[in-house]
């Protein structure tokens, strides 16, 4: 979508997500109190039951079976109002994702579609982009995580202290024959893997650094300005996260280097041998089980609704129109690649300045399956 007057991508897609939240708040308070009602009901009619007077001063069964019939028509009505509280929220849900549509290649959505009163909130969607949209944002409603600019700014950098004892952990990690090539390459000039996805780094670090942008490092600027806008010189997708313990972070480079001794000119040689002789940048995929990693071995939050490379798309304009407001509009889901893709390992990527120049280690993250541009270790001759 390109038109001038097409609506904000961001704008659009934060809320959606917020209408679909208040549906969800709706029916988890209905439930709970349609859940409650058998309960009061089988409680009330047990002390009726045990009251004793003649028939005709109290029909105590007939009273009985009324209330009982009472709780019944209550929980009923209870759905009813549901499903007519909702109709409005829904009506605009899927106006909004007709303004989304496009985005997504899609020029028209059918019309809603008539739903019973005890119908799920997906019913009401017709079948296709729109009721498919509403699927992925419902499956993480009751696992997602939230974090406010205030919140992120509580979040605390790690201290020198904790750095320093933070790369003590990484060079006792790595088995001796690797110690002193894979620290090399973690402190180079330009290499942000362990600032950026280092087992020191906590969740709520990961979490604002996705949601707020906020790095965990502390080393580009983050500030909430007068104006109540974030203001931020960092950058992250979709996904945020790192891994869970020393071991875990330095196996995958152990692998490069492994595969690198192999050859007289070690992992100069072994990049030299895979890249065209002006390439700048190399991306390498190393399988979890090359690497010897295991679900567990990653951590971290990925957005919600991002199953396709346009739902990322969305869900990322809709954290920039947020932050530009002072608000976070967006939701995070805790996400460890290792666990979820069919092809997990992690990401390494080299750059050099120029032809001839040496390589340098830039960064490495847990990923669920290869991206397209990598290389896969293994690979490589």
């Amino acid at each position: 979508m390109t038109q001038s007057s097409a609506p904000d991508r961001g704008a659009v897609r934060s809320a959606i997500e917020g209408l679909l939240r208040t549906c969800v708040d709706l029916e988890r308070q209905t439930e709970a109190a349609a859940a409650e009602l058998p309960a009061r009901v089988h409680r009330v009619t047990g002390q009726l039951a045990g009251v004793r007077l003649p028939p005709q001063v109290l029909d105590v069964a007939g009273l009985v079976q009324s209330v009982d019939g009472l709780g019944r028509q209550l929980e009923a009505d209870l759905r009813e109002r549901l499903a007519d509280a909702r109709q409005p929220y829904v009506a605009e849900i899927h106006a909004l994702l007709g303004l989304l549509a496009p985005w997504h290649g899609v020029a028209a959505l059918p019309p809603l579609v008539p739903a019973t009163p005890d119908g799920d909130l997906r019913s009401h969607f017709p079948p296709g982009f729109a009721r498919g949209y509403v699927d992925d944002l419902l499956a993480t409603a009751d696992t997602s995580r939230h974090l406010e600019p205030a919140d992120a700014l509580l979040v605390p950098v790690p201290s020198t202290d904790d750095m320093t004892a933070a790369w003590q952990a990484i060079r006792e990690a790595f088995a001796d024959a690797y110690a002193a090539d894979g620290m090399a390459l973690l402190t180079g000039s330009g290499c942000h893997a362990m600032q950026r996805h280092g087992p020191h780094i906590t969740d709520k670090a990961q979490l604002a650094r996705l949601l707020c942008l906020k790095d965990p490092a502390g080393d580009d600027t983050w500030q909430i300005v007068p104006s109540a806008e974030v203001s931020s010189g960092h950058r992250c997708g979709p996904v945020s996260g790192g891994f869970t313990s020393p071991r875990a972070m330095v196996r995958p480079l152990e692998a490069v280097l492994a595969a690198a001794g192999q050859r007289p000119g070690g992992i100069q040689e072994l990049l030299d041998d895979n890249t065209a002789s002006k390439a700048k940048a190399i991306a390498l995929h190393v399988s979890a089980e090359v690497a010897g990693l295991r679900p567990g071995d990653a951590s971290g939050y990925r957005g919600t609704g991002t199953t396709t490379r346009a739902m990322r798309d969305d869900w990322t304009a809709a954290r920039e129109y947020g932050l530009a407001h002072g608000q976070v509009t967006v939701h995070g889901v805790p996400y460890d690649p290792l666990a979820a893709g069919d092809d997990p390992g992690v990401l390494i990527v080299f750059r050099r300045k120029k032809a001839g120049a040496p390589w340098r280690l830039v960064t490495y993250f847990p990923v669920d399956k290869p991206r397209p541009d990598t290389k896969r270790l293994e690979d490589l001759t």
